[in-house]
Formats: structure tokens, sequence, C-alpha cells
């Protein structure tokens, strides 16, 4: 039932790639949530993390699993570009949190400096900047051509 205007990319991205991705970090967040903390901070160490915190990781849990339900499950339920631009814009909003989040753990000149970055950042940031730009594409409709149909899109 996706709509047919919607590039490969775009669906290859969101339909497949990131929730499965986000299932995985469900359960890394879950699971071993002082690795999940490791991998945000670098200033983390194995004793950092605390069980008295663990509520805020299964909530992270929840949020992570509601990503990945959100694309895999309802972004593949409607034919509407306009459910889809509401769902991704939502998410992209929630990108630029965890981007202002790790710019303030990382500092301004870490966060805007590729070249001091650890593994982790590059992860972390590959898996925002870009998924974030493309949810931003599809709200922006770039990359659609001429081929949508009529008045799609012009509502959201």
């Amino acid at each position: 039932m996706t709509p047919p205007n919607i590039p490969l990319p775009y669906r290859f991205l969101f339909l497949y790639f990131e929730p499965l991705a986000a299932l995985g970090g469900t359960l890394i967040t879950l699971t071993d949530p002082s690795r999940y903390l490791l991998s945000l901070s670098p200033t983390a160490t194995p004793l950092t993390y605390s069980p008295l915190t663990s509520p805020i990781y299964d909530q992270l849990s929840g949020h992570l699993l509601n990503f990945a339900w959100g694309q895999a499950v309802v972004l593949r339920t409607t034919s509407e570009l306009k459910v889809w631009k509401a769902v991704l814009f939502g998410m992209f909003l929630c990108d630029l949190l965890h981007l202002w989040a790790s710019a303030r753990i990382l500092g301004w000149a870490v966060f805007l400096n590729p070249g001091l970055w650890r593994w982790e950042e590059w992860v972390n940031f590959v898996m925002l900047y870009g998924p974030g730009m493309m949810r931003l594409g599809v709200v922006m409709e770039v990359g659609f051509g001429d081929g949508k149909r009529k008045g799609e899109g012009k509502d959201a």
C-alpha cells in the first residue's frame, strides 16, 4: 500500500533498514544499557551506569520500538503521502533533539569536528544526519520528480 511515488531510496531506508536498526537499539537498551550509555558519552565509564537509572533506558527502549513500529508498520499501511510526511517530520524533530543532546555531551568543538569523533560518534551521527536529511527530503518531496499524482502532498 506504499504510495508508488515514494522513491526507492526512501522506501528502502524507512521501511527496511531503519526499523531493523531501531529494533536493534531497542534490544541493546533493554539488555545492556551500560553499553548504550558508553556509546553516547565519551566521559562515561562502565561504572557510570546505575541500575537506578534503568527506567530511563526502558523508556528509551519504548521510544526506539515506536520508531521501528512507525516505519515498519504505519508507513506500510497508508497510501497517503501526507501521512508519510507527518510521521517522518515528527521523527526529524526527534533527530534534532538527539543531535542537540550529542552536542551538549561532546561540546561544540568536538561535535563540529569529525576529526575528533570516536567510532561511536561516527555511527550515531551517520544514523542521525543521513536519515534525518532523508526524512526532511520526503517532507520537502526532494527527488520525487514530476511523477507525483495531482494534488498529493500539497495539504501536508
